[in-house]
Formats: C-alpha cells, sequence, structure tokens
C-alpha cells in the first residue's frame, strides 16, 4: 500500500480468535470498540471452517479457500 507521495503504509489485521461481536463495547473493552469504531469493521464476516483456527488464519493470509493452502 503506497500513498500518494509513494510512501509505504502499514496494514495491520487483527483476528480476535473465539471472541463474539457482542464482546467489543465500550464498557468491557473500551480501546478495542474505539479501533473498532474508527478503522474498519466487518458487519457479517463469516469463517470458512467454524471454531478451527488455523485453516481461517490460512485463509486470511493467503486468500485461498483451504484445499489450496494445505491446511484441512
Amino acid at each position: 500500500m503506497t500513498d500518494t507521495k509513494g510512501n509505504g503504509r502499514n496494514v495491520i489485521i487483527f483476528v480476535a480468535d473465539g471472541l463474539r461481536n457482542g464482546s467489543v463495547n465500550p464498557t468491557d473493552t473500551p480501546t478495542l470498540y474505539s479501533v473498532r469504531q474508527q478503522g474498519v469493521s466487518f458487519a457479517n464476516s463469516h469463517s470458512l471452517f467454524p471454531t478451527f483456527t488455523t485453516p481461517n488464519a490460512s485463509a486470511i493470509a493467503t486468500g485461498h479457500y483451504l484445499g489450496d493452502t494445505g491446511d484441512l
């Protein structure tokens, strides 16, 4: 990712494994709530394979479905 002046920029993808959407609120997690409000939040996201971390992480990292990554 590059800005208009040609300077590189950092992108952080944060995935809180097992954290329900309702758990992020101003009372219990004020900093994470603030990050979500000021950044990007996926209101209707779904995992590729519920309850397993590594297949979903490999899909996020590579952009490929499970059979392509070798993590089944």
